[in-house]
């Protein structure tokens, strides 16, 4: 089943099957996910509405004897039958009576009260002044007719509800963007009834990506989903809107933040993997949905973030409320044991209420490979005390030593050969991406210390050993420790080069992109060092002091020695010339140090000399520095060579 699922995916990006031939399975079959759309396309085109057994037993409709099912996968990845209408007789024997749809008018009229009951107002040109916020309204071109006028409309509300606002015309309006709000209004104006008008999508490739590296099948399953869970939620809405004829509520508070009761906990004790995924979407939602009119927009644009970059990676904006997105979450039928599990809601010690975990804080999601929204970083307003950025709580879903900020946003990218650069916060990458966005790729760490897994994450992405890798943490010392962790733990082995961005102390790609524009954060990921040789220097620097007496000079050896000794062999006969003339020793002085360090690690000497590991004896002469040519030296390492000297 999961093979049917990758070989129909793979013919929606070769263009054998056309995104409009999917929106056509997804309007019959979407609520059973994108995968499941394929699934019950391959065994029975021409099913129109399935559901399980029971679904159509409580619905006064019998399974003929004889049919077979039609299996789908659960969330679960279990198989599981379900039947198509065709299959099925009604229980009494009567006739199936076909739905009738509302008129082109009716259709324009649900929606336009579905966006009034957002917050929005809708104008199709009728002539009125408007004087509110110009971005809460949504204007119609007066010269579309019914459908079109409808399918414009739906477009915005997708706009609205994946991006947080409606397409005001002064941006460009293309490429995903463009395709997840034209799906949504495809797939609202087919739950009304009418023929979707107007409306034509690019060829899958063009907006998922042609490179294998950056994984298309993937994104395609992302925006799939997307579009298939957004589109739930908006009918969702539609249909609890008051049936037309009956007049709105005006005047009052919308549907939105009107107080619901709490649901009450689910007595499972187990949350879905599924229902921590739709909470991380729904919150992602909810958090652009508040961005106008908050703090948010003007720090960033004053940051060197205009609105443009704000929209590209989705920022949104926690209200500084304690429950505001709890009670969103309960009314969209979440329990609070799923909030709290979820890690956007925390319960407080004494009174065991719940509080909404991010709080008057900028909002970043930071997604799995695929696309997947795994947590959030918050970043706080300069001028309010506390942490500077706030990670999600570890969940089944969220786990900092497996995710990289911006790895989903850079795929493409990295997967055409860009070169990666490791930052520490969010916004130094999203500095990098802006400056650079063709000869760099940025992720960050999210303050903590990278990982073999998130490098093996970025190592599938792009062909590390050829681009190598560039590391630009903050210049502060927590920065620096922060480097020199990442080499101790992981970058040692790296197989390709890593440069290292010397930055001034206090200063991060953010800040140079505040104060210098563009042009200082390409000028400084042009300025790189080898990191070896840093972290060489900084441990010799550190031991020798200001390398003024023999003792210091040869403390400083052995501190560099011992860190040497971890690198490639290919980079280690480079480091023992350089030590050598930057400590003003003889190079003979240093390979001895060098030796002795590499058989402590091993073990011993005659382990040593079974290792396949060429010790730079002969050291090359750098061109500058003809005098330090060292003497001839053995072939063989024998005792005596690792012995102190």
């Amino acid at each position: 089943m999961h093979g049917i699922v990758a070989q129909e995916t793979a013919r929606l990006h070769s263009g054998a099957s056309s995104w409009s031939w999917w929106l056509e399975l997804a309007a019959r079959h979407g609520r059973y996910g994108f995968g499941n759309t394929l699934l019950i396309h391959v065994q029975m085109p021409t099913a129109t509405e399935v559901r399980p057994y029971e679904e159509w037993r409580a619905r006064g409709r019998q399974v003929r004897k004889g049919e077979s099912g039609i299996r789908i996968l659960s969330p679960r990845g279990v198989p599981r039958p379900v039947f198509d209408i065709s299959q099925t007789s009604q229980a009494d024997g009567g006739a199936l009576e076909p739905p009738q749809g509302p008129t082109p008018d009716q259709a324009w009229e649900r929606l336009r009260r579905l966006a009034v009951d957002q917050g929005f107002q809708v104008d199709r040109n009728s002539g009125w002044t408007y004087t509110g916020p110009p971005e809460r309204l949504i204007s119609i071109p007066a010269e579309l007719d019914g459908p079109s006028a409808a399918a414009a409309l739906g477009h915005q509300l997708g706009h609205i509800r994946l991006h947080g606002e409606c397409h005001d015309g002064t941006t460009a309006c293309h490429g995903v963007r463009r395709v997840e709000a034209d799906s949504i209004a495809y797939l609202l104006l087919t739950h009304l009834g009418l023929r979707p008008a107007g409306l034509s999508f690019p060829a899958v490739a063009r907006w998922a990506g042609s490179d294998p590296r950056a994984n298309p099948p993937a994104a395609i399953r992302t925006v799939a989903d997307r579009i298939l869970r957004t589109t739930a939620r908006l009918r969702k809405d539609l249909n609890s809107l008051p049936p037309l004829g009956i007049p709105a509520l005006t005047g009052t508070v919308p549907r939105a933040e009107r107080p619901m009761a709490p649901t009450a906990p689910s007595k499972s004790g187990k949350v879905s993997r599924d229902e921590l995924a739709e909470l991380q979407l729904a919150a992602h939602d909810f958090f652009i949905s508040r961005l106008r009119g908050s703090w948010v927009p003007a720090y960033l644009s004053e940051r060197g973030f205009d609105l443009g970059v704000q929209r590209q990676w989705e920022i949104g904006y926690a209200p500084k409320a304690w429950q505001l997105l709890i009670r969103h979450l309960r009314r969209l039928g979440h329990s609070d044991e799923a909030i709290v599990a979820s890690g956007l809601a925390r319960r407080a010690r004494r009174s065991g209420r719940l509080y909404d975990t991010f709080r008057d804080r900028a909002m970043l999601a930071i997604r799995t490979c695929d696309g997947a929204i795994a947590g959030f970083i918050g970043r706080r307003r300069a001028d309010v005390a506390g942490p500077k950025y706030l990670n999600s709580p570890e969940t089944p879903l969220f786990r900092k030593g497996e995710l990289l900020f911006g790895l989903y946003e850079a795929r493409e990218r990295l997967a055409a050969g860009a070169r990666p650069v490791l930052v520490e916060g969010p916004l130094d990458a999203i500095a990098v991406n802006t400056a650079a966005p063709q000869e760099y790729a940025a992720v960050a760490t999210c303050g903590t210390a990278l990982t073999d897994t998130q490098l093996g994450v970025l190592g599938r992405l792009t062909d590390l050993p050829r681009t190598g890798l560039i590391i630009a943490l903050d210049g502060d010392p927590a920065g620096q420790a922060a480097l020199e962790r990442a080499w101790t733990s992981v970058l040692a082995k790296f197989p390709g080069r890593i440069d290292a961005v010397v930055l001034p102390d206090g200063r991060d790609p953010a800040d140079l992109l505040h104060r210098h524009g563009p042009a200082g954060v390409r000028k400084a990921l042009s300025s790189t060092v080898p990191l070896p040789a840093l972290i060489i220097d900084a441990a010799a620097g550190r031991a020798g002091g200001n390398l003024e007496s023999p003792e210091d000079r040869m403390a400083a050896v052995h501190a560099a020695t011992a860190i040497t000794a971890r690198l490639p062999p290919h980079q280690v006969a480079h480091q023992v010339a350089r030590l050598a003339q930057r400590l003003n020793v003889e190079p003979a002085i240093v390979t001895g140090a060098l030796t002795a360090a590499v058989t402590s690690r091993i073990g011993s000497v005659d382990e040593l000399a079974r290792q396949d590991f060429p010790l730079p004896l002969r050291p090359p002469t750098p061109p500058d520095d003809p005098a330090l040519t060292p003497a001839d030296s053995p072939a063989r390492l024998r005792p005596q060579n690792a012995k102190h000297p």
